[in-house]
């Protein structure tokens, strides 16, 4: 079970968490950890995604509606540095079309490279560790979708049908349930909006 906080939702994180928390990782996870992030994608998606999936070319992210809530496929750019780890990554494995870009490699199994994804338990295992080392409570798999759509809900200043072309999400009321806003900042910008009238 995910760890929240008192809201029952899953911490944010700044911009320097996120960055310091991606170092922190092993490679595979941190590439992961990435990808989740800048496709604001659930971890199951993420970790089922395979080399076929990523348009090298285009820097596109194919999300199959076979690992998706919404059971619909949708495609998410991603950043080109970003998108040269992933080739790299591909390539130093020698991966195939079809085989998984973030596979077990568990001494435990007999399975090659590629063969079967990364479990989304091993997946939880890795990020709760390394959010407990930085410091960060309440945090989870779950933080990096929630942390990104707020990101550009309320510093990029998109509209929700906007972000809903990356979440994926069905409709703006279950979207706006992931979507995090500082009370503080909507009161001072309410004052402001009311002196201006006055």
């Amino acid at each position: 079970m995910s760890k929240t906080n008192r809201s029952g939702k899953s911490s944010l994180l700044t911009q320097k968490q996120l960055e310091f928390f991606f170092g922190q990782l092993p490679e595979k996870y941190s590439l992961l950890s990435q990808v989740m992030y800048f496709t604001a994608g659930r971890v199951k998606e993420i970790t089922s995604i395979r080399v076929r999936n990523i348009n090298l070319m285009e820097g596109l992210l194919t999300i199959e509606k076979s690992s998706t809530k919404t059971k619909e496929t949708r495609q998410v750019p991603l950043p080109s540095s970003l998108v040269n780890h992933l080739q790299e990554w591909i390539h130093c494995h020698s991966l195939q079309s079809d085989d998984f870009v973030f596979f077990t490699d568990s001494r435990n199994t007999k399975f090659v490279p590629g063969e079967k994804p990364v479990t989304t338990q091993s997946v939880d295992q890795f990020f709760r560790k390394t959010f407990d080392w930085i410091g960060v409570d309440g945090a989870s798999t779950h933080s990096l979708r929630r942390s990104r759509l707020t990101y550009l809900h309320i510093q990029q200043h998109w509209s929700l049908r906007e972000i809903m072309d990356i979440s994926g999400h069905k409709s703006i009321q279950s979207l706006q349930q992931y979507l995090d806003t500082d009370r503080k900042v909507t009161f001072d910008k309410y004052r402001q909006l009311m002196e201006s009238e006055s």
